[in-house]
């Protein structure tokens, strides 16, 4: 009986030990490790492009839009990043490292009147690939209205506990 019980206590141990460790979220980095640079347009100028960051990006023409590009870097190497694309309303996040974390993006925006307001959180898989990507429709039930302003906030953690960046630092233009 004793035997049972001892296994049966050290079995529930391991699996709330690695229970734990799934669970749990990586913060890979420090505010002060990270820098945010960013690039956009207005795109009734585009096509345009930009070669920073972890990928050639190149926006397409749309007359009421504004391409935005967040490149997240540690010692100024480039470890993540985010697009957005206003021809289709497409969110793009990137994570640039293997290092058992990637980065959330929180997007806000006001639909219509003003009075809905719009929110969604996003990320990159974190695979061991070199570069993870995701690509997301913005408002996969209808389009964002043209000239809607869209706000993006870069966090370290998926419980939004740690902000990389604040509220309406950055935004682009659907």
């Amino acid at each position: 009986m004793r035997t049972k019980a001892m296994a049966t206590a050290l079995s529930l141990g391991m699996a709330a030990t690695f229970t734990g460790f799934s669970a749990s979220t990586a913060n890979a980095y420090t505010n002060s490790d990270l820098s945010v640079s960013d690039w956009s347009r207005y795109t009734v100028e585009c096509p345009c492009s930009d070669n920073s960051g972890l990928d050639f990006t190149e926006f397409k023409y749309d007359s009421g839009g504004k391409g935005l590009k967040l490149v997240v870097k540690k010692n100024n190497s480039p470890v993540a990043q985010v697009e957005f694309h206003p021809s289709d309303e497409i969110l793009y996040v990137y994570d640039g490292k293997n290092d058992g974390d990637t980065i959330y993006v929180r997007a806000m925006w006001w639909e219509g009147s003003g009075f809905i307001k719009e929110e969604g959180t996003y990320w990159a898989p974190g695979t061991s690939a070199e570069l993870d990507m995701n690509k997301i429709e913005m408002d996969d039930n209808d389009d964002i209205d043209e000239g809607t302003v869209v706000y993006f906030r870069l966090f370290d953690d998926k419980a939004l506990t740690d902000p990389i960046t604040d509220w309406y630092e950055y935004n682009g233009k659907a």
